[in-house]
């Protein structure tokens, strides 16, 4: 258990550091498994394997990047033969987003991986206090989401 340090000038900023501390946990057991991988790419294969087959967009916007940013993360992910990009089923100008059977088995892998990550970040609260955090802060995230 850590000793607690000062309290955060502002909510925004105490949120920020939160983020932070979990995206430099994440890359570095990311790195771990040596691909080449870190944050982006966890959370990207995250969102893959509960949404696809989707589109490059509908990545994009679950995850919030641009298009470049989005391509890279899929040139990666493609490279370690995790995803693959396939004709679209209904459009034949585009393309949807398969994880392959590899692209599971990488993403059983980062779940474990970031899981840990997550059990050491909410270690200090029981079940009730995470459960009021979680509660707390989808309501503070649903305020700031456009109707």
């Amino acid at each position: 258990m850590t000793e607690p340090s000062s309290r955060p000038t502002s909510f925004g900023l105490l949120l920020r550091q939160v983020g932070d501390g979990l995206v430099r946990q994440l890359d570095a057991t990311m790195a771990e498994e040596d691909l080449g991988i870190g944050f982006t790419h966890y959370v990207g294969l995250k969102v893959l394997s509960q949404l696809a087959p989707c589109t490059a967009a509908e990545l994009g916007q679950a995850i919030n990047q641009v298009p470049s940013a989005v391509t890279r993360l899929l040139d990666r992910l493609e490279s370690l033969g995790a995803v693959r990009r396939e004709p679209h089923a209904q459009d034949r100008r585009a393309l949807q987003l398969v994880v392959t059977d590899e692209g599971k088995a990488l993403w059983a892998r980062l779940k474990v991986r970031g899981d840990r990550i997550m059990d050491l970040a909410l270690g200090d609260l029981n079940d009730a206090e995470r459960d009021q955090l979680f509660s707390l802060l989808t309501r503070v995230r649903d305020a700031l989401s456009p109707p």
